[in-house]
């Protein structure tokens, strides 16, 4: 995606040019979720597309009895991380 070029270069005020480091490697945007925004990767989150239809195959998840027995199995888990996912919910609903 980001190979190197000798086209990632800069002219200083004193005009001399600059390749970047790595002959021009370019850096990947990276883009961070702050912990109080990170619903926005969240995949239940209200889309105008499909909403019902996703909400209406959730219910049926959670009302399933494979669920709730594994939502039963995983409750020491998730007392035990409770401290180190920072106030994220720590179920599986």
């Amino acid at each position: 995606l980001f190979p190197p070029t000798p086209k990632s270069k800069i002219t200083l005020a004193n005009e001399t040019t600059i390749v970047t480091l790595l002959s021009g490697y370019q850096y990947i945007p990276i883009k961070t979720v702050e912990p109080g925004n990170d619903c926005t990767v969240e995949p239940w989150m209200d889309c105008p597309i499909h909403t019902h239809a996703f909400k209406d195959h959730i219910s049926k998840v959670y009302a399933s009895s494979e669920f709730k027995e594994k939502a039963k199995s995983v409750q020491l888990f998730f007392g035990a991380i409770r401290d180190y996912v920072f106030g994220q919910p720590t179920t599986l609903e």
